[in-house]
């Protein structure tokens, strides 16, 4: 009883935070309340050779550069927008964003003719295009279940060069999840997503999509908080599914050297803002057994 109490003041908490973030876009407003609601490791700047003001080029590691359109304050949000599919994400880049997009930059020879989805990427799809701009992946698909999310990347794809075949799609994991749906013709090597854990309602809904589209020797890469009992309830259901997992608290020295620093910092708390990276596979892969994982 006790931990039923906590988990629902844990995921109280955590729902009041985004539905703030929620509000706050809704008004229109700009302002800043959680200090914490990226890493800052991207910098952004808008870009001069765009006549859409719209248009910012993300810089990764100094090095890497990514044109990206965001939607601005002159395109009023509306409820039904951003609460439709429960999508906080499409607001905001969180860090989970940041630190798959990094830990992806730093392994890209490791997708290496692969077919490769993103789950949820919200209005940027950060870690699909970036894996698609400066890695040699065959396959790129980016998906997210808010039409406006979707409609938004597909501008983005046209505003860089890709070594890669890479879509868009809507992709609803209710429909996908489907006990009753046919199997998919094709399957992906490696699935991201980033920040997807938040509302229970679709847990099970993410679990089973991930098994429908991941290869039998496939990886799923999932970076998320802990945020309570939230991430831990998502893993129990995942083992029950059939999955096996690798759970990993520092698996990039950029993202961990952020950390170190941000835990020196008031009002920085790790439950709720630092991602971690759950590496999820089938059929016993752990340590190696599988093409794809011993990749990475």
């Amino acid at each position: 009883m006790e931990d039923a109490l906590e988990r629902k003041r844990h995921n109280t908490v955590n729902a009041r935070r985004r539905w703030k973030l929620l509000a706050k876009a809704l008004r229109h407003d700009s302002s800043e309340d959680d200090q914490f609601a990226k890493f800052n490791l991207i910098e952004a700047d808008r870009a001069g050779d765009e006549k859409d003001e719209n248009v910012y080029v993300y810089r990764l590691y100094d090095r890497y550069r990514l044109k990206i359109r965001l939607i601005g304050p002159e395109r009023p949000w509306t409820a039904s927008e951003l609460i439709g599919f429960n999508n906080t994400g499409n607001i905001c880049v969180w860090p989970s964003e940041e630190a798959l997009a990094y830990y992806i930059l730093s392994r890209l020879s490791q997708f290496e003719g692969t077919s490769v989805l993103e789950l949820g990427g919200g209005m940027t799809c950060l870690a699909g295009l970036v894996l698609a701009k400066y890695g040699q992946p065959a396959f790129v698909h980016v998906t997210d279940g808010n039409e406006l999310s979707v409609e938004n990347v597909r501008h983005s794809l046209v505003l860089n060069k890709f070594n890669c075949t890479i879509k868009s799609s809507v992709l609803k994991w209710e429909q996908t999840a489907r006990t009753d749906r046919e199997p998919p013709n094709e399957r992906y090597h490696f699935i991201l997503s980033a920040d997807c854990l938040f509302f229970d309602e679709s847990r099970s809904q993410l679990i089973d999509t991930i098994w429908q589209l991941l290869a039998d020797e496939g990886v799923a890469l999932i970076t998320a908080p802990r945020r309570g009992q939230t991430l831990g309830l998502f893993l129990d259901e995942c083992v029950a599914r059939g999955f096996h997992y690798e759970l990993l608290q520092c698996y990039n020295e950029a993202i961990w050297a952020r950390h170190l620093e941000l835990k020196q910092t008031d009002g920085y708390d790790e439950n709720v803002h630092y991602p971690l990276l759950v590496k999820m596979y089938k059929y016993g892969q752990c340590g190696g057994g599988g093409s794809m994982l011993h990749r990475l």
